[in-house]
């Protein structure tokens, strides 16, 4: 169990990387060195590699880095008392590390080591990151498991009145008890009252909501996979336009597929749910026996109901997939998967991109009015300043050209070594280009989302080289594949597919396959390699490194059409 936790955290770590701009190419070079031998399991070897980088003399973007994976190492090699001062030090001297989470969390299980229980709960209070709760609570149980006497458990949870992991613990405590003590029965009520325990955290619900798969999940002959979508069934035959088109576009994509699938050998069962964002719905679903003998669960897209069915997933055989999200916090277990690289991801691509094209570090960034837009530019202007660049403003605008006009300076001081634009109106990219060639800055290079623009690609090529795009939805018009589908799903549907279809079926196209050939191993068959455009109809798939889709999202023009970066 121990293991699994801190393999858990080592991938969750490993998707950190410091400044480069902060550190010279030794630096960089003995860092990675160490990294490998840390990646490799040569534990040893890497803290003597780490250790000279955590002198107070030696202080670079990988100084912190340096500091835990020493301590990472010690803890696998059990020298805690080696791993324990190392993450003092770090605490000390980096307190606003921006992953100064995992140092409590360490420090936690290294306390627990020790048989510190205290000290080791008291650091792992100090996690402020909801992302790492199940991290926690799973440390916890694994640790608090070894107390058999139930009156010191009980005194523990009174030493901590409002941890709620040692409260439930006392709470399955005495529910699994035959025959409790009256006194007991009332102290678990009084805790279930405090801490409003999940129906699937109570002992009598436990076999429910677990529904361990049967030995037969991968000897059976086919898969089930629920599709939980906003369809809205109940507005279906109203005359008015659905706002959910792109629900059912996707269904039909993964009909598609289920066909093409059905040839290759692989019989896919599709159970389609109408989920939204109601958490109680939601619920009924997860309870619901033949939705528990999923092998994949795809969807749901909003909040409420996401949560309940990633609650369910976490603790089951399937694997689930958001198809739309680039919100990388949704993957809390490892069997959750994004569809589409997060925008962390595409930012950091794009800002990586930018920085190749022009040796100037200065850029200036406008974002739209979404959510999304400002999300994207306050994680592009992070990415540029990791990279050593500089942002010299970022600022909201709005799409239209006499607004840009007004806001967009004509930088005769200081130039910017590119211009970066993240908006969902589809106006700003053309008023923005046309302002900036009023102002003679014809050739100053512009990185923006595709949603910026309302124009297909195809007629962007105007803007030529000085234009990049951040497309995670890319669609090779020109490809024969994507020609054929088009006529195919036309002949089965009588309408044409949009973006939603082709993801559809690619998505559903390679997670059965997946699933089909690694079974159990999907995890480790993902890792293998890539799959490229060449076997998809859209950008590919690659879980090489994460459980997102770390495809390229930039694109850039050439010669006749839009291409993506790497390529």
């Amino acid at each position: 169990m121990k293991v699994i936790f801190f393999l858990i955290l080592t991938v969750h770590i490993g998707l950190y990387q410091p400044s480069f701009g902060q550190a010279n190419a030794q630096t960089e070079s003995r860092y990675r060195s160490a990294l490998a031998d840390y990646k490799q399991g040569k534990y040893a070897a890497a803290m003597q590699k780490f250790y000279p980088m955590t002198s107070v003399n030696a202080k670079t973007a990988y100084s912190p880095y340096a500091h835990y994976y020493y301590a990472l190492s010690a803890y696998q090699l059990k020298r805690y008392k080696d791993a324990k001062p190392m993450l003092l030090q770090l605490q000390s001297r980096y307190p606003g590390w921006n992953k100064i989470n995992d140092v409590y969390y360490l420090l936690g299980a290294v306390s627990f080591e020790n048989g510190q229980l205290n000290e080791g709960l008291d650091q792992l209070a100090r996690i402020k990151e909801s992302g790492l709760n199940k991290d926690v609570q799973a440390l916890k149980q694994h640790h608090l498991a070894s107390i058999t006497d139930f009156l010191k458990l009980k005194d523990l949870q009174k030493q901590y009145p409002s941890d709620r992991d040692i409260a439930l613990m006392v709470y399955q405590s005495i529910q699994s008890t035959r025959t409790p003590a009256q006194g007991d029965l009332a102290y678990a009520e009084q805790l279930d009252k405090q801490f409003k325990f999940k129906k699937s955290e109570k002992v009598e619900e436990a076999p429910k909501r677990s529904a361990p798969k049967s030995d037969t999940q991968w000897t059976k002959g086919y898969l089930d996979v629920a599709v939980l979508l906003p369809f809205r069934l109940d507005e279906f035959s109203t005359s008015k336009r659905r706002s959910n088109q792109f629900a059912y576009d996707y269904y039909l994509g993964l009909t598609v597929a289920k066909e093409q699938l059905q040839m290759e050998g692989i019989t896919v069962n599709l159970w389609a749910y109408d989920v939204s964002n109601d958490a109680k719905s939601m619920q009924g679903i997860a309870d619901n026996k033949n939705f528990q003998l999923s092998d994949m669960v795809i969807g749901p897209l909003y909040a409420g109901s996401f949560d309940v069915a990633a609650d369910f997933v976490s603790g089951s055989n399937a694997i689930m997939l958001n198809p739309l999200s680039t919100d990388a916090s949704l993957m809390k277990s490892g069997n959750i998967y994004l569809g589409h690289p997060s925008i962390t991801f595409q930012t950091q691509r794009a800002a990586q991109w930018m920085r190749s094209l022009s040796p100037g570090l200065n850029t200036v960034i406008y974002y739209g009015n979404t959510v999304k837009d400002s999300a994207m530019a306050a994680s592009y202007a992070a990415e540029w300043k990791a990279k050593g660049g500089k942002v010299t403003s970022i600022t909201k605008i709005q799409p239209d050209r006499e607004s840009l006009e007004s806001m967009v300076p004509s930088f005769e001081t200081n130039k910017p070594a590119h211009i970066a634009l993240f908006s969902s109106d589809g106006e700003s990219g053309g008023n923005l280009i046309e302002v900036l060639n009023s102002r003679k800055l014809n050739t100053l290079p512009v990185v923006a989302t595709s949603t910026s623009f309302n124009a297909q690609q195809s007629r962007l090529s105007r803007y030529g080289a000085r234009l990049s795009l951040i497309d995670a939805d890319y669609v090779d018009r020109e490809k024969e594949t994507i020609r054929q589908f088009q006529k195919n799903y036309y002949n089965k549907t009588s309408t044409f597919p949009s973006v939603y279809s082709y993801q559809g079926y690619d998505q559903l196209l390679f997670f059965a396959r997946m699933l089909s050939k690694y079974k159990d191993k999907l995890p480790s068959g993902l890792q293998s390699r890539k799959y490229g455009s060449e076997e998809y109809l859209l950008s590919g798939f690659d879980y090489t490194k994460s459980n997102e889709n770390q495809i390229t999202p930039v694109l850039k023009y050439s010669g006749s059409k839009w291409v993506p970066v790497d390529k």
